[in-house]
Parts: C-alpha cells; sequence; structure tokens
C-alpha cells in the first residue's frame, strides 16, 4: 500500500483566510484523502455523497503523467455496471439507517466497512428461470 506522504522539495508559502502558512524545504506532508470534495466554498453541503453535483473536479485517477490509464475502463465499467444494478434491483435500499454505517478506521481510504441492502424481488427470479418453457436471455435451447 502506498502512504500519501510527499517531502516539500522547496519552501511553500500559502496565503490562508486566517493568515499564512509555511511549509520548509523537507517537511514531510500528508495528503488528508478523507476530505476530498469537502471544500465548502465550492459544495453546499460537503459532507452529503451526491454524484450529481456540478463540480466534479478530482484527482483520484491522478494527473499528467502519473494519470491512470484504466480511467476510461473504470468510468465505462460504473457506466455501465450501476444502472444495470439499479434498473434490476429497483427496490434495492439500505437495511440499517445511514447513521449505524461504521466508517473504515483508515487515514488512507474514505469508506464504510459494509453496506448492508435489501435487493427487493429482481423483476426475474431463479425460481422463474425453473418453470417449464422458460429460458434465460441467450438460452437457445428449444429452437
Amino acid at each position: 500500500m502506498h502512504m500519501p506522504f510527499r517531502f516539500a522539495v522547496e519552501d511553500i508559502d500559502i496565503d490562508l483566510d486566517t493568515g499564512s502558512l509555511r511549509i520548509a524545504k523537507g517537511d514531510v506532508l500528508l495528503a488528508s484523502l478523507a476530505a476530498v470534495g469537502r471544500d465548502p466554498r465550492i459544495h453546499h453541503d460537503p459532507d452529503r455523497f451526491d454524484p450529481r453535483r456540478r463540480v466534479k473536479d478530482h484527482l483520484a485517477f491522478g494527473h499528467g503523467a502519473h494519470f491512470c490509464l484504466g480511467a476510461p475502463l473504470a468510468r465505462l465499467e460504473a457506466t455501465i455496471a450501476l444502472p444495470a444494478l439499479f434498473t434490476r434491483f429497483r427496490d434495492m435500499q439500505l437495511t440499517t439507517g445511514a447513521g449505524q454505517l461504521k466508517r473504515l478506521p483508515s487515514i488512507v481510504v474514505n469508506g464504510h466497512q459494509e453496506l448492508p441492502v435489501s435487493l427487493g424481488l429482481p423483476p426475474r427470479t431463479f425460481a422463474d428461470a425453473r418453470q417449464p418453457g422458460h429460458h434465460a436471455p441467450g438460452d437457445r435451447r428449444g429452437e
């Protein structure tokens, strides 16, 4: 696992609303991944997950020469898999209150230990597929 530590290669002066800050050459820096996307000056409700946010700038896939080669595939997978999941299980919902979800004890990743959901009844169940004369899509038996 790669820790998000870096070292300042030169003195860095930062102007803040509360004054200024100097990071000296050689100081250890820790990028707080848990703070990503939580700037209240940019996002109306920064602590709420909202995939429809207007501002979607992020560095999740890196930048420049270090941009992830798999980023287009990851985006394609999400574009196909998530709508398929939500179409198949239209009644999917959390089985616990959002406040009861246990956060991961980590300074590296931001998320939950588990996401318990009820899928509801899918449009076609396994029992339906076992009915005589009923075949799964793409099943060419009986033709």
